[in-house]
Formats: C-alpha cells, sequence, structure tokens
C-alpha cells in the first residue's frame, strides 16, 4: 500500500511539471486582439531612391575577361613592380645594361577557369610619360578622368587560348604563358617599351580579348590572389672576363585593376530596387516609423521581415544572389538627389538638386540573406529595437548586392510592407 502511494505521488509531480512547461499556444486570432501583449502593425514605405554608386568587381581576386549577362569586359591593366624579389634587388632598366645579356622572358597568370570556345589574349605596354596611370576608381564611367589606354599602348605579344589549352593540375590552377624570345621577335620589344622605365616609366600591362570575341566569362587570378601576375626574365651578367653568371629573376604584379562596360541601365529598372554591384545600382528606403515613437520604451520587437520579391533577374538556374541591407548614418534630406553617373528617366531630375555620391553605412546593423524561390526575407527586428532605443537616428535602410556575388549579375526586386510583430510588457 504504501509503494501504491509513493508511485501515485511520483505521477502526480510528473503531471504537474508536464504541465508547468507546456507552452501555451498563440492563436493567429489572439494576435490581432488589441487586448493581448502581442501585437502586429504594418509599416509602409514612404520613399524610396535607386541610385549609381562607384561600381565593385567584388572580392573574388580576379581579372575578368569576355562578354557576359550584358556586360562587357574591356581590358585588365596590370602593373609590375620596379624592382625584381631577388637580394640584391634588380630594377627592369637594369637590364638593359651592357653587361647584360636577356635570353628570354615570360609573363605569367594562374586561373581556375576552363574555355569552350577560344580567343586571343593580348598583352601590350602603357606608353606614357606619367608613372601612375590608374587608381582604384578607374571604371568605365570615369575614364575621362585617365589616359586613354588603348590609344597609349604598344602591343608587344600574346596567346591564343584554346579548350585544349587547360589541363588543371593537382591544386586546380592552370598557367598562362606569354613567352618572349628572340626567336619570336618579341623580345626586343619588351626591353624597348618595357623596361625602359625612364622613357615609359607606368611599368603596366594592358590585357586585352583582342578582337573581342569571347561571349564567354574568363578569369585570372589578380594581384590580391596568392597566385598573383608575374613576370620572370632569364639572362646572363658579365660580372668580369673570366665570369658569367646564367641566372634568372622574377617581378611581380603590385596593382591591377579590370575596366568593364557594365549592363544597361534602363527606365524600368527605377521602378523596382534595382542591385547589380557590376553598375553600382543601390537603392535607399524609407519607411515611416511613426508607430515606432508612440510605443514605450520597453516593448520588444518579437518578429519582423524585410521582404523582396524578384521581378526580373539574369540569374541562371544555379547561380546564388545575396542581398543585403544595412542603416545609413547620414538620412537623405534631399530625395530628389541625383546620382554620380544616372538621371531618372523622362528628365524626372531636378537640375538643381543635391548631387550625392555615396551614403555612409552604420557598421551596428548590417545583415545579408539568400534569394531562395524568388523571394529574399531578411529579419530587421534589430534594427527596430535599436530605433526604437535611440540606436538609430533615421528610418531609412540601404539595399546592395553582397560582395560575394557575381558583379555582372542583376536582379529587379518588388517590396512588401513590412510586418512587425512586438510584445507589450
Amino acid at each position: 500500500m504504501i509503494k501504491l502511494i509513493l508511485n501515485t505521488k511520483k505521477l502526480l509531480i510528473l503531471m504537474i511539471l508536464i504541465m508547468s512547461c507546456t507552452e501555451e499556444t498563440i492563436i493567429y486570432d489572439e494576435i490581432e486582439n488589441k487586448d493581448s501583449t502581442i501585437q502586429t502593425a504594418s509599416l509602409p514605405q514612404t520613399n524610396s531612391k535607386l541610385f549609381q554608386s562607384f561600381p565593385q568587381i567584388s572580392t573574388r581576386d580576379k581579372l575578368y575577361f569576355g562578354s557576359v549577362k550584358e556586360s562587357e569586359n574591356l581590358y585588365s591593366l596590370v602593373q609590375m613592380t620596379l624592382f625584381s624579389g631577388n637580394i640584391p634587388p634588380v630594377s627592369l632598366i637594369d637590364l638593359l645594361a651592357d653587361s647584360i645579356q636577356v635570353d628570354s622572358a615570360m609573363v605569367f597568370f594562374q586561373t581556375q577557369d576552363s574555355l569552350s570556345t577560344e580567343f586571343d589574349l593580348s598583352l601590350y605596354s602603357i606608353t606614357t610619360e606619367n608613372d601612375s596611370v590608374f587608381s582604384d576608381s578607374l571604371n568605365y564611367y570615369n575614364q575621362n578622368d585617365f589616359i586613354d589606354f588603348e590609344s597609349n599602348s604598344f602591343l608587344l605579344n600574346g596567346v591564343y587560348l584554346t579548350p585544349e589549352y587547360f589541363t588543371p593540375d593537382s591544386t586546380g590552377l592552370d598557367t598562362v604563358k606569354i613567352m618572349f624570345t628572340e626567336e619570336n621577335e618579341s623580345l626586343e620589344n619588351l626591353k624597348e617599351y618595357f623596361f625602359d622605365t625612364d622613357t615609359y616609366p607606368a611599368r603596366t600591362f594592358m590585357l586585352k580579348d583582342e578582337g573581342s570575341m569571347l561571349d564567354e566569362l574568363f578569369s585570372l587570378e589578380s594581384n590580391e590572389s596568392l597566385n598573383s601576375p608575374k613576370m620572370r626574365v632569364w639572362y646572363k651578367a658579365i660580372i668580369d672576363e673570366q665570369t658569367t653568371l646564367d641566372t634568372f629573376i622574377t617581378f611581380f604584379s603590385q596593382k591591377d585593376i579590370n575596366v568593364f562596360r557594365p549592363p544597361p541601365i534602363n527606365d524600368n529598372d527605377f521602378n523596382y530596387i534595382s542591385l547589380n554591384s557590376g553598375s553600382g545600382l543601390r537603392s535607399i528606403v524609407e519607411f515611416d516609423l511613426n508607430l515606432l515613437d508612440t510605443l514605450s520604451r520597453n516593448e520588444l520587437f518579437k518578429n519582423s521581415n524585410f521582404i523582396l520579391d524578384v521581378e526580373d533577374s539574369n540569374l541562371l538556374e544555379d547561380d546564388e544572389f545575396y542581398v543585403i541591407i544595412s542603416a545609413i548614418q547620414d538620412s537623405v534630406q534631399n530625395w530628389s538627389f541625383t546620382s554620380p553617373f544616372i538621371d531618372a528617366p523622362d528628365g524626372g531630375e531636378d537640375s538643381t538638386s543635391e548631387v550625392e555620391t555615396s551614403y555612409s553605412i552604420d557598421s551596428n546593423f548590417i545583415i545579408s540573406r539568400k534569394i531562395e524561390n524568388n523571394q529574399v526575407r531578411i529579419p530587421i527586428q534589430a534594427f527596430l529595437q535599436g530605433y526604437k532605443n535611440g540606436l538609430f537616428q533615421h528610418n531609412e535602410l540601404m539595399i546592395y548586392s553582397a560582395p560575394v556575388n557575381n558583379p555582372f549579375d542583376k536582379v529587379n526586386l518588388n517590396l512588401n510592407a513590412i510586418e512587425v510583430m512586438y510584445v507589450e510588457p
């Protein structure tokens, strides 16, 4: 009997624990009940702006060639070091000394890509009196700020690339080699138009798809990669009458850049949130957050999603595209501002409007999500809570393409109103 009583008590205690740990189910109808502690609201959009910042080629450490998705890669510029990586260092112009006999040279690049078509990759030397001929701001839009590279260049050599050229080794890299020898009569051009840095101080190569035949995307590893472009020179140095040193030295890329023509911007893009890092397309959206100002400071935001539907894009079936939303540090004061490169369709811009080139991102709120099933859902309750608690001062959000995206991908997105669920304490 005592054992039965003990078992009955244990069962009773267990039932009490289960009942106390069971979370009360919230029915959707109860959410609409204003007497409930859980409330919902919709935050309507009040303003939006498509603008164009400086294009970004992303962080993929590549030099691109070919035409793809309405983007045309015009050429790449690679500046080499003035001195070799040897000790003691040897300068380019030292190789023209009477005591030096250059036997051959090779400019080479690494790639993880292969080809299904073929094209001529030509190597030019930039022939200008300036020693610094480009910067990170160089792109299709502001080429007028720089020299005419194609008119100020000399063709040194090239290589004809075919699908058979590529047989990836165990590292997954192939080497694209451009050789300079006396036999192919290219070595003298390299010595005259590249080694002579007194006459041509730029020491910059221009790589170009000769004839613009390539209709697919092909890339070489850039200076940002561990497998950056290099130039190796084999030569004999006469030490004295009895001694000749037969050796080679290597020069490394110092900086490089890809110059390209991005996808065109059409009137329809202005109707959506249009994103493309190659075009520099970004959007700023303003929401009516007056409701948040009426709530008590201690109210907590349970759930809120920024939802964008894909209207159209040039994404292929297996392409991934990430959208970033961030707070901005400075509020938009004039929504008729012009971007550096584009104007609104139909002459909609005020010619006297303020010109803005960029908006600073607030590092306290930056979040990214991938497009899935033609939609991207980005949780922004942290932004709303921060706005309510005074961390953010402005009610605008910037939307742009993530650096990991293919810079030539473009999407147009429709925006839904922000639905907010919050808890009254």
